[in-house]
């Protein structure tokens, strides 16, 4: 008499071990990330209430919450195998960053993650692709604010010229004279400048195309090219309006204007990622 064994109902490519690197990365994934972004969120309940900051984000922006996800879900979808010793050394030694209470550890713990898959040639390409939504958002987190850090003054003052050419206004270094002639200026300050808006962008514009094409192409340069460019236009165009009077500033400064800005970025890398990904979404 033949004997039918039986199987358990999980997926096929799926290994049913408590640890296995379809759980590992994507468990150290989602600690390292929320890790760095807890004090922002808790700021922004505190400072800004309840409907304040889910309006804005949560603090940062849900251009980054909807990266952050699609980071996750695909680390989920690399196929599961037993892990290697430098495999949990690796998430350990995230574990470990993730415990110190200071964001930009694990922002820089999540730059490290990411590359150390990227160059290693064993991991899968969903895992690739998790990587490199990772490093985007380690950007957002903590590269783009060190760039601005080392460099603030020179792009404030770059964004100042390129309003003052649309405007026609006197500008002072990263001031910009009000059009309507009324005293004083609009300064240009670190989340007013282009690059805070262009490493939103690169986040999400990476996290929509690695979702629908884990393998990057070359032609995708030229999309971020596109993207980059209709961002500093936005944002000069923000700019522009904030610099005709001391009201509009006000308007587009306050949190309508974030929500409106961050809305308006969203939707344009949204748009950009699909026209890089046209193919695989309609085909």
């Amino acid at each position: 008499m033949s004997s039918v064994s039986a199987q358990s109902p999980s997926s096929p490519g799926r290994t049913t071990s408590a640890l296995d690197l379809g759980r590992l990365f994507p468990a150290t994934i989602f600690i390292l990330i929320a890790n760095a972004v807890t004090t922002k969120v808790i700021n922004a309940f505190v400072d800004q209430g309840w409907a304040k900051a889910l309006a804005g984000g949560l603090g940062l922006s849900w251009a980054f919450w909807l990266s952050f996800a699609l980071c996750v879900r695909l680390a989920l979808a690399e196929p599961s195998r037993a892990p290697r010793s430098r495999d949990l050394w690796l998430c350990g030694a995230c574990l470990v960053a993730a415990v110190v209470p200071v964001s930009q550890v694990a922002a820089l713990a999540c730059t490290a993650l990411a590359l150390v898959i990227l160059f290693d040639r064993t991991q899968g390409v969903h895992l690739k692709a998790s990587a490199m939504v990772l490093l985007a958002i380690s950007v957002q987190l903590l590269w783009s604010r060190l760039v601005m850090l080392l460099f603030l003054k020179p792009i404030a003052e770059l964004d100042a010229f390129l309003v003052s050419l649309t405007t026609g206004s006197a500008v002072h270094g990263n001031t910009v004279q009000f059009v309507d002639g009324t005293r004083g200026g609009m300064a240009i300050l670190e989340g007013c400048t282009s690059v805070q808006n262009a490493s939103i962008a690169l986040m999400l514009f990476v996290a929509i195309v690695r979702t629908f094409r884990p393998a990057p192409r070359w032609s995708e340069l030229y999309m971020l090219a596109g993207l980059f460019g209709s961002i500093v236009a936005i944002n000069i165009v923000r700019l522009t309006l904030m610099a005709q009077n001391m009201a509009m500033f006000e308007r587009l400064h306050g949190d309508t204007g974030w929500v409106a800005i961050n809305a308006i970025i969203t939707v344009t890398a949204l748009l950009w990622a699909a026209m890089s990904v046209r193919r695989e979404i309609f085909d």
